[in-house]
């Protein structure tokens, strides 16, 4: 990039609790597929893996609601939280809630009733149609699962923005435990396929019922409570849901089409290895999702602040990431190829083509992850259908035809490079038309984030630093007042916003968070928007919702202490307040 961006402790903190977060929601959403696909391929043999693989776009169908409207409610809410508009948030929440468990609820029947249709409509038939009694049972035990997981989706997102992160671990490791215990039960008692998908669906509830304790608290800014259905307020939320859920029905034709091709070019044995080969990507897909998730949310968080600084700061943070988990991840993969390819396989030739498979993974996992990142920034920025059709080409169209070219000189090997050949030929793709569309033959890194130019606070109208001592609030008090009056606002506001500022910012340094040099540190922006002064304050102290600790001043008429905090809410337009990642964020208009 051209200029130097500042990347502050609190931010570089946000991304990474923010990935780690993603990172667990999304290994948790495919939780099933892959502790399902490791026991088979443990205990069972090739047909029964096999049968998996025909299984397999049961779940990418339940991911085009799951997925779909998580990443709808996260991009609304991300934005109105950014905002401050928790009211709305709370409202969107609740309707989408309960309307989707009523439409899943109803779809959990009819997949009961037509199951063995299924089994035959994912490719249970021709070479395979002997998969076809074991497909059928899988896909009865996963029926279950069909209201707890999309529930548990949906409130993934909104969980982790009101701060709820550590019960969305502990939920996933819960149900990781048990997923692992039931199909070790199957195993020992002979329950088969049928017990396997059953252990996936007792998971899922155990993902649900433990994410639900976070509505207990009544601390907490998102509530759960029945509330009147608005469905044009969920528009936003259904539009913006809508690259993902297309993306996920892109996912769920490839993966009927895959099938079809690998069983006609590789029989029984190709797909058992495009069973573990997808296990062993879906794990690299948990990474490049973590990252995406990651940019999603803070990219809609600063978008709702209209705050174009710190999204060049999240793009040096999201490239970060990539480089280090492509260093990882293909080291991994590079050393463990051999010894994998031999003991999940039975035969020479199984071994032989999957790690030919595990070396492509291997050449195609920078890009599957630069490309998921853009996507879920594209779709935050509110280019949807710029989002949409980046999705669409990656996991159907370029990864189809690219496919039916290898198909016929490469047979089954075809099939396996064209995965790595998608991500790449994507980006290829995207990098030339945003060349043609910038005008400009080299864009610099701020030329990607497709911002408008009134997108951007002017430089004089914006101010934002760290505080790291009691010194620095008085002293940035009577830079503020400055500012302010630098601006020509009314004496009122000027000394308003110093008293705002120096009153608020002296509770988050009494109580803020702890730098690696034992500094406590929080970061302030304050912003000019025509007459009014809007002030930001992120710190990672203990919760203070403003709010509620003048509520409780007014109830106590003889108390004389935060008479400071009695005079900003008597005094400014509007206040608001949230909690994230650890980290409280109290946004005044002044």
């Amino acid at each position: 990039m051209s200029k130097r961006i500042y990347i502050s402790k609190i931010q570089q903190r946000m991304f990474f609790l923010s990935f780690a977060t993603a990172f667990i929601a999304a290994f948790t959403q495919t939780l099933a597929v892959l502790i399902d696909n490791i026991i088979v391929c443990a205990f069972y043999g090739e047909t029964e893996i096999a049968a998996v693989t025909v299984a397999g776009p049961f779940f990418y169908i339940l991911e085009i609601p799951a997925a779909g409207l998580a990443v709808g409610i996260q991009t609304v809410c991300a934005k109105d939280i950014g905002a401050g508009q928790v009211d709305k948030v709370n409202r969107l929440f609740n309707q989408l809630f309960f309307f989707i468990g009523a439409v899943m609820l109803a779809l959990t029947v009819l997949s009961f009733l037509f199951t063995p249709q299924m089994a035959v409509m994912f490719g249970a038939r021709g070479n395979t149609a002997v998969l076809l009694p074991l497909a059928e049972q899988y896909i009865y035990g996963l029926s279950f699962e069909i209201v707890p997981y999309v529930l548990f989706c949906i409130m993934t997102p909104v969980v982790i923005l009101d701060d709820g992160g550590r019960l969305v671990s502990i939920a996933s490791a819960c149900g990781c435990i048990t997923d692992i215990v039931l199909d070790l039960l199957s195993v020992r008692f002979g329950w088969g396929l049928f017990g396997i998908g059953v252990a996936s669906s007792a998971a899922a509830a155990v993902y649900f019922l433990i994410t639900m304790l976070h509505f207990v608290s009544q601390e907490n800014v998102i509530k759960l409570h029945f509330v009147r259905m608005q469905f044009s307020e969920l528009k936003d939320v259904f539009i913006a849901s809508a690259p993902k859920a297309v993306l996920s029905l892109a996912d769920t034709l490839r993966s009927v089409l895959f099938i079809s091709l690998v069983s006609i070019t590789g029989g029984v044995v190709g797909a058992c290895v495009l069973s573990i080969n997808g296990t062993i990507a879906y794990m690299v897909m948990i990474i490049a999702k973590g990252i995406a998730g990651a940019v999603g949310i803070m990219t809609g968080i600063c978008w709702g602040e209209k705050n174009g600084d710190d999204l060049e700061g999240n793009g040096v943070l999201a490239h970060r990431y990539t480089l280090v988990a492509v260093i990882c991840v293909v080291t991994v993969l590079l050393i463990c190829a051999r010894p994998l390819s031999y003991a999940l396989t039975e035969s020479d030739a199984s071994a032989e083509l999957l790690r030919f498979a595990i070396y492509l993974i291997c050449l195609g996992t920078p890009f599957s992850i630069l490309v998921q990142a853009r996507i879920s920034y594209l779709q935050a920025i509110e280019h949807v259908r710029e989002a949409q059709w980046m999705g669409i080409a990656s996991n159907l169209v370029i990864l189809t035809v690219a496919a039916l070219l290898y198909v016929v000189p490469f047979g089954v090997r075809g099939v396996f490079m064209a995965f790595s050949t998608a991500p790449i030929l994507t980006l290829l793709v995207s990098l030339v038309i945003h060349r043609k569309r910038s005008g400009k033959a080299f864009p610099a890194g701020a030329d990607y984030l497709e911002l408008d130019d009134s997108f951007y606070t002017k430089p004089g109208d914006v101010i934002s630093y760290p505080l790291e001592s009691i010194e620095d609030c008085a002293l940035a008090s009577e830079q503020v007042v400055l500012f302010c009056r630098g601006h020509k606002i009314e004496d009122r506001k000027c000394f308003l916003a110093g008293v705002c500022f120096e009153e608020l910012t002296t509770n988050s340094i009494e109580h803020g968070i702890k730098t690696s040099k034992g500094i406590k540190t929080a970061d302030i922006r304050v912003v000019i928007d025509g007459g009014d002064v809007i002030i930001r304050l992120r710190d990672g102290g203990r919760a203070f919702n403003l709010k509620n600790f003048a509520e409780r001043m007014e109830r106590d008429d003889n108390s004389e202490s935060g008479i400071g905090i009695k005079i900003i809410m008597n005094s400014v337009k509007n206040v608001s307040y949230y909690r994230t990642y650890g980290m409280n964020t109290t946004i005044i208009k002044i």
